[in-house]
């Protein structure tokens, strides 16, 4: 067996932003080798969570290669694995969907497999799939956002499963977690599925970043008493993260928009709520507006 686990990182909220690609290659039950590339992203803008979150910075990546070179170099490999493995492969498929498109390039052709769709199964117990919660389940010491280290912590949770499962190969790992292989080609892709997975009632998953975005204690939190009304599909988050971080900043969420809404955060795809807080001249924050208002300014 001959897999690849990747780790994309982002300069900002647009998918085609990758700065950082880490591999773990795997080969026989075991990970051979490990490697991190920096990207230079198309568009030089660094969105500073997104600094805060992987310690990135414009300088670091201004002589590395772009995407098509980057694919280029490591497309060979790649085609050449059974699997590719990425840790929320929602995410690092839509980075390389996203960039292929930037580029008009067409997709690299191989079989893929979601880590925390495959976790949930296995570690039900946990209450969560969070790369550290797992690595830390395993016993594996890394740093959290390094996209190497990620990929690595990616492969030895695939691999573990595995021997949980006593199964020789991660097609076999597939069909016994009841996972959806995802497929990509060049004339498209097909995602990697697996059916909704309880969570205990004693808490729920919290999102990738919800240690990142946090009002610091004693400071005056940016959306204190706000009436917030999200519409539309945003980038970064799902609407329940997006909602429960602006709680954390004071937001009272609200499911309607009326006269009484003092902000509507708009997303892809916006429909009636954005028409009606037109009508009543309300304020509109776009995703980026809405980042900002959750960053806290060093």
């Amino acid at each position: 067996m001959r897999a690849v686990a990747i780790d994309f990182e982002t300069a900002n909220e647009q998918r085609a932003s990758a700065c950082s690609i880490g591999l773990a290659w795997i080969e026989d039950g075991r990970v051979t080798d490990r490697e991190t590339h920096l990207i230079r992203p198309p568009e030089m803008r660094f969105a500073p969570v997104n600094i805060r979150i992987h310690g990135i910075t414009p300088d670091m990546v201004e002589d590395a290669p772009e995407f098509p070179d980057v694919l280029a170099s490591l497309r060979e490999r790649i085609d050449g694995c059974d699997m590719v493995l990425a840790h929320n492969a929602g995410f690092d498929m839509s980075v390389v969907r996203a960039s292929c498109d930037t580029y008009a390039l067409s997709y690299p052709e191989f079989d893929y497999l979601c880590t925390v769709k495959v976790a949930q199964k296995v570690w039900r117990d946990l209450g969560t799939a969070r790369l550290n919660a797992l690595g830390d389940h395993l016993g594996i010491a890394f740093k959290h956002h390094d996209a190497g280290e990620d990929a690595f912590v990616c492969a030895e949770i695939a691999l573990e499963a595995m021997r949980l499962n006593q199964v020789a190969n991660l097609h076999e790992l597939a069909r016994a977690t009841q996972v959806g292989v995802g497929r990509m080609n060049a004339t498209g892709y097909s995602a990697c599925s697996a059916p909704r997975v309880a969570r205990p009632r004693n808490g729920t998953a919290p999102s990738a970043f919800s240690d990142v975005y946090r009002p610091v204690p004693g400071m005056p939190r940016s959306m204190d008493g706000k009436r917030v009304v999200f519409s539309g599909q945003l980038t970064r988050f799902s609407r329940n993260e997006a909602q429960e971080i602006a709680g954390r900043f004071g937001a009272r969420v609200m499911g309607s928009v009326t006269a009484k809404t003092d902000l509507v955060v708009v997303g892809n795809g916006a429909g009636s709520k954005l028409d009606r807080a037109r009508h009543l001249g309300l304020k509109l924050l776009s995703e980026a507006d809405f980042l900002d208002l959750i960053t806290v300014k060093s």
